[in-house]
């Protein structure tokens, strides 16, 4: 009988030129082949392969239908099928074809992955996370579907019973570069109040702690792997946690002093110890509290001056109140294994970012009043503070991740150089210019900032990620005119409503754009805002400095306010540190914008609005104005807007150019 596939030795030939994209050699070869093998399925799926390579998706559509007709049960044929349907914008064929796949073979994780993208494409995000699910079901290693989890888990929360999720939110938070922890907070919450016993827990010590229930409770919350890793990494944004936490910590103190606490319990203040210093001591502290931390404190004094052994239960214990730094030992005592974190963070990381501050450059020295006052804020809180990061899987031509943003644009008419220039106005600590920079393939990014400090931290970060193609400077936007650089790309997020005028500094931004070229800003809305423009006014007729204790007495009575018009604000996770609340609350210059104050500036700049950034804002927006030409118009989304004013609560930003 004869065979209807060429020999082994032909089609690994043929594999091989496919490995090192030798295309055209390959095409001529399988076509010689096929008018010999005119049914091989093999070889139409090579084919099929090459012309997806090639984004010549409609050819090889029908390339792999003559598979899946040639053999009903080939499961690649049906894989390949569909996600060319997948790309042809043929969603519903593409899941009926991932569905046969998936029957034919249960364990096929990447049909099950892909499933998942179209039905969070279509916005069935509940669907989308079983499918996520199931692929790390099958190979908990793949990990693609870890950063398809994540980012559904960024705009949808699951707020009924998971049993299987919190293992993958765990892993999440483990992970250094898949995602914010921030940015999955909501879901991580619901993992632990849902799934685990985290609230039974906590009620106990609701009320008087007794020993017994004391002792239960911190044995169970250091079982709680998820609480224990989220303590870790991320600001808890949450009062019921936060309300007990204050209560345990508390405690320990307690018995710290008193030296009737165990090392059972070490794994715990770890975990606490470091969560207070993510969310820079924002707890309060009783005049009680505030005595037992000098006694603790001089006992370690003493036992250092005795040469006595230090103990780790009343380092800990300190460290839970205040950065180790404060405390006149702390670079004077070897520290053990076991608190190993809690070194690293307090003690070397201080020591990395103080040498790299110093080898930071500056264009020029800030003069602008309210930029030294900005300036004054971030060297003393540097905001955010954040430990992990969604970084892209790998770096994109330019023009393929602008094509995802959806933008009104024609990137065939426009001329971007394949090495972009970007620079980041106002970079912070440096999440957004580690993001950009992991985003797109050989750019150059500048990152300028005026804070010194979170430059150091910026760099530290962007050197513990293996980032090198960033450039930290430190000056003012008001200056850029000095380093005499054109760009590619500009992105100025949240940082221009900080400036004396804003105007000023946008305009400046724009005589560094090349032409052809694009922006992204980031501004306050005036009507997401109302809330916040209250409570500012009232700290401004309260004449409150910024300093650490009026920060923390003010969040609290706000909390014991116990107003609904503040429960925006308790939902915002900057409510969770003390840089956050000064950045929210206490900022030295705050301007609001309109949609119609950004269309008179973009007009006055000769910029042309492209599209908003926010994949979800523009959802939301599509289901009121369907025709895709709307999402350009800047009068549909102030009328959208002005119906639904908490839309732009994280800002409006958006893509310009010039004209």
């Amino acid at each position: 009988m004869k065979t209807i596939e060429p020999s082994e030795i032909k089609i690994k030939k043929l594999i091989s030129l496919f490995e090192i994209k030798k295309f055209d050699e390959l095409l001529r070869l399988s076509n010689e082949l096929l008018n010999e093998f005119p049914k091989s399925i093999l070889l139409h799926n090579i084919q099929g392969a090459v012309f997806t390579e090639l984004k010549n998706y409609q050819l090889a559509k029908n390339l792999f239908i003559k598979v899946v007709n040639l053999s009903p049960k080939y499961t690649d044929g049906y894989y390949n099928l569909a996600y060319t349907l997948s790309k042809l914008n043929e969603e519903d064929k593409a899941i009926e074809n991932y569905i046969k796949v998936i029957k034919l073979d249960k364990n096929y994780f990447k049909a099950h992955n892909n499933l998942g993208n179209i039905y969070r494409k279509k916005g069935l995000n509940k669907k989308a996370i079983e499918c996520y699910l199931s692929t790390l079901e099958i190979n908990s290693n793949y990990k693609v579907a870890y950063y398809n989890l994540a980012a559904v888990l960024q705009f949808y929360i699951i707020n009924s019973e998971n049993k299987n999720i919190n293992k993958y939110l765990l892993f999440l938070l483990k992970e250094k570069i898949i995602v914010r922890p921030n940015a999955i907070a909501s879901n991580v919450l619901n993992g632990l109040y849902l799934n685990t016993d985290l609230k039974n827990n906590l009620s106990l010590i609701e009320n008087k702690i007794a020993n017994k229930d004391f002792n239960y409770v911190l044995n169970n919350l250091q079982k709680n792997s998820l609480l224990m890793q989220f303590m870790k990494v991320c600001p808890i944004p949450d009062y019921f946690i936060e309300r007990n936490f204050v209560k345990i910590r508390k405690e320990i103190l307690n018995q710290t002093y008193k030296l009737k606490i165990d090392n059972t319990k070490i794994d715990f203040l770890i975990s606490l110890s470091l969560q207070c210093f993510l969310n820079e001591y924002i707890y309060d502290q009783t005049k009680d509290e505030i005595e037992k931390i000098k006694k603790i404190d001089e006992r370690i004094k003493n036992n250092l001056n005795e040469n006595k052994k230090i103990s780790d239960l009343d380092i800990l214990c300190l460290s839970c109140y205040e950065p180790l730094t404060k405390f006149s030992w702390s670079n004077k005592i070897k520290f053990s294994v076991k608190l190993k974190e809690i070194f690293e963070l307090h003690i070397i990381q201080n020591k990395i970012e103080n040498q790299i501050s110093k080898s930071i450059k500056s264009i020029s020295k800030v003069e602008d009043h309210v930029s030294i006052k900005v300036k004054k804020q971030y060297e003393e809180n540097p905001y955010p503070r954040w430990q992990n990061l969604g970084l892209s899987i790998e770096p994109r031509n330019i023009k393929d991740v602008i094509k995802d943003s959806d933008l009104k644009l024609d990137l065939k008419k426009i001329r971007i150089s394949d090495r972009p220039e970007i620079l980041i106005a106002g970079c912070g600590t440096g999440q957004h210019a580690i993001t950009t920079a992991s985003k797109y393939k050989k750019s150059k990014i500048l990152a300028l900032d005026l804070s010194f400090k979170s430059l150091s931290y910026a760099k530290r970060k962007a050197n513990e990620l293996k980032i090198n193609n960033i450039d930290f400077i430190q000056g003012d936007i008001l200056d850029l005119k000095s380093i005499n650089r054109k760009f590619d790309i500009i992105e100025s997020v949240g940082v221009l409503h900080h400036m004396d005028n804003p105007f000023r500094g946008w305009e400046i931004l724009t005589s560094c754009l090349n032409n052809d070229s694009l922006m992204l800003i980031g501004l306050y809305s005036e009507r997401a805002r109302q809330h916040i423009k209250q409570i500012k006014n009232k700290i401004n007729k309260l004449k409150l400095q910024s300093n650490l204790k009026n920060i923390i007495n003010f969040r609290k009575n706000l909390i014991e306010n116990n107003d609904e018009q503040w429960n925006f604000i308790l939902s915002s996770p900057d409510f969770y540190t003390v840089s956050g609340v000064r950045d929210l609350l206490f900022h030295v210059q705050e301007h609001r914008f309109t949609i119609g104050k950004i269309k008179e500036y973009l007009d006055k700049l000769g910029l042309i609005f492209l599209g908003f950034e926010d994949k979800l804002v523009k959802e939301n927006f599509k289901e009121i104005n369907s025709n895709k030409i709307d999402l350009y118009n800047l009068d549909k989304w102030e009328e959208y807007e002005k119906n639904n004013p908490r839309i732009f609560a994280g800002m409006y930003q958006f893509w310009c150019k010039k004209i």
